[in-house]
């Protein structure tokens, strides 16, 4: 007698792989009629898997369009990982599908940008570092006040040119986006190229000073001291506490 183990791991390779893989000697029932249920149910299981690419990149699909959304994502779909996965989780590779067939930049940054905006929703929650936390501490105290990035923060290079679809940042050119969440609105905040750089040394900084001195390595203390302002200001930061 096959074990449970085994009968579920032919009934999931049927469900994946087609009625080459249908295990006939797991059903009571006439096989054919069997056989049309799985049909349907891997048929269902499909369908929701594109209806979760659709809903994770909408800007994405309306910049591609319907017809090429859904061809390239339905090869995504019936790659054997992807079929594996969960299907919260089942778009996280989407913007390296993308790149392995040499679309643009700017469709592989959409990707990257929605799927970043999707971790940020989910992640834990944090207390942001707001000036006030900062602003009447002593000199020494401030170099030593610990951080962290924000868990909601997230980095995204741009590689092409900003997408319509990308409304909001209109006109801007950054070097880089940041996704935060300092409260419950989930913002995009373009950075130019040094503050794409000292934002990536947050999670490295331990401190307020190491990260001030990445900055003055960067820009003079005028300068660093408004891109620090800016990173505290969008919610780039939370105190390291315990």
């Amino acid at each position: 007698m096959s074990s449970l183990a085994d009968g579920q791991s032919r009934f999931v390779a049927c469900l994946q792989k087609g009625p080459a893989h249908f295990p006939a000697d797991l059903f009571s029932q006439n096989a054919e009629r069997a056989l049309l249920g799985l049909k349907a149910h891997a048929n269902n299981i499909s369908h929701a898997r594109l209806v979760a690419l659709e809903d994770s990149f909408p800007r994405l699909h309306a910049h591609m369009g319907h017809e090429i959304f859904h061809a390239i994502s339905r090869d995504y779909v019936e790659q054997d990982h992807i079929m594996a996965c969960d299907i919260n989780h089942i778009a996280a590779d989407f913007s390296t599908f993308l790149a392995d067939r040499a679309n643009s930049g700017t469709e592989i940054d959409i990707a990257r940008i929605e799927w970043a905006w999707i971790e940020s929703y989910r992640s834990v929650e944090a207390p942001p570092v707001v000036l006030t936390d900062i602003a009447t501490l002593a000199e020494d105290k401030l170099l030593a006040f610990p951080i962290a990035a924000h868990p909601a923060m997230h980095l995204i290079a741009i590689t092409g040119p900003l997408s319509p679809e990308l409304g909001e940042l209109a006109n801007a050119e950054p070097h880089a986006l940041m996704i935060a969440r300092p409260q419950a609105q989930i913002l995009f905040h373009p950075l130019t190229a040094v503050e794409h750089a000292i934002a990536e040394k947050i999670a490295d900084s331990m401190t307020m000073g190491n990260l001030l001195q990445y900055a003055l390595e960067l820009s003079d203390e005028a300068t660093a001291m408004q891109h620090i302002i800016k990173l505290i200001q969008t919610g780039a930061l939370t105190q390291i506490t315990g």
